[in-house]
């Protein structure tokens, strides 16, 4: 059975800041049963990615194993060339399935591609071998409870950035993109304009939740009402000031509730979440409410986030169980994900 049937290799301005700006995805199908098959379709892949490239890449270690949503066995690898490791291929399974091979690379990675592959990816080209899938979403079952979410009562940290002291004195959060006109507002701005969102539940990707919550803040579609917006816009970008992105649709971006929160249950929010300001969208994983907002971009064509680039859906609905990008056609044809998952754990 072909395991890879093809890749797509691109340079993210918006990942430029992380450090992480050359993104990968393969499409394949194949049955995950154990970690040395893992294993095989990261260095299947990353062959495929080699030719790419122009660039020798190899399988170094495993970097990183997790058993997500009590349905996703997810394993990350070093990627690495010529004694460097360069960044990280990631491989995602559920009900023995593979679901995507994803990953990136650093800019260091530059100065080891040749440079006419190089050129053509800062330009703005994708690079590609064979058949490569677009974005699939899943069908929505609308359950009584989300399907491997547990209910718990304090919100659990996260920050790639780690935590950032915010001066509300100086911060701005910038509206840009497809708009008439760019909108620079501050904490007092968004203050006046702000709403209440009560009963909202917030669903974090890797399995928890917190009930009925009440959200303060301004609706996204107000905002780009108020900028101008384009027709033209169909994803939004939303930017943090220590380096993180997410991306989420627009119809996601523009429902009644999707709003910038600056205060949860009564009380502003915390530094811990994202003080001053952070996106809500309650359909959608939290990955997707990006804390310490900077700026959101409007754009015509869909761009990887900071997760999205390593292996999260494009719209990450929580309903529909859009936990991570599918790229297995099996997979994209049925709609839904196997019934049945299996804890593969590394030996």
């Amino acid at each position: 059975m072909e395991i890879i049937s093809g890749c797509t290799v691109y340079y993210n301005r918006f990942l430029a800041s992380s450090g992480i700006p050359i993104v990968f995805e393969c499409t394949g199908d194949y049955n995950l049963n154990s970690p040395l098959d893992f294993r095989i379709v990261a260095e299947n892949a990353s062959r495929t990615l080699s030719t790419l490239l122009g660039l020798d890449l190899n399988i170094h270690s495993l970097r990183h194993w997790e058993y997500i949503g009590r349905r996703f066995n997810l394993y990350a690898f070093d990627l690495a060339a010529k004694g460097y490791v360069l960044g990280q291929i990631r491989v995602v399974e559920t009900g023995g399935l593979l679901v995507n091979v994803t990953g990136v690379l650093s800019e260091f990675s530059g100065s080891l591609i040749p440079p006419s592959v190089w050129d053509s990816l800062i330009s703005g080209s994708r690079l590609s071998i064979g058949y490569n899938m677009g974005i699939y979403y899943l069908k929505g079952s609308s359950p009584s409870w989300p399907r491997g979410q547990k209910p718990i009562s304090n919100y659990v940290i996260y920050g790639i950035e780690g935590l950032l002291s915010i001066d509300p004195k100086t911060w701005s959060l910038r509206i840009s993109g497809l708009v008439a006109r760019e909108l620079n507002l501050s904490l007092e701005d968004l203050m006046s304009r702000s709403i209440e969102i009560h009963d909202r539940d917030f669903h974090c990707v890797t399995g928890w939740s917190i009930k009925g919550n009440m959200w303060l803040g301004v609706r996204i579609r107000d905002l780009a009402e108020e900028a101008g917006l384009s027709s033209r816009a169909k994803w939004l970008l939303a930017s943090s000031l220590g380096g993180y992105s997410t991306v989420i649709p627009l119809d996601e971006a523009l429902r009644e509730d999707s709003i910038i929160a600056i205060g949860l249950n009564s009380k502003p929010l915390t530094r811990e979440n994202g003080y001053p300001a952070r996106i809500i969208i309650p359909r959608l994983y939290g990955w997707k409410s990006a804390k310490w907002l900077k700026e959101l971009v409007f754009l015509e064509e869909y761009v990887d986030g900071y997760w999205e680039a390593l292996a999260y859906h494009e719209r990450g609905l929580v309903e529909a169980e859009e936990r991570f990008k599918i790229r297995n056609p099996r997979i994209a044809e049925k709609g839904e994900l196997p019934e049945n998952s299996t804890l593969i754990k590394p030996e």
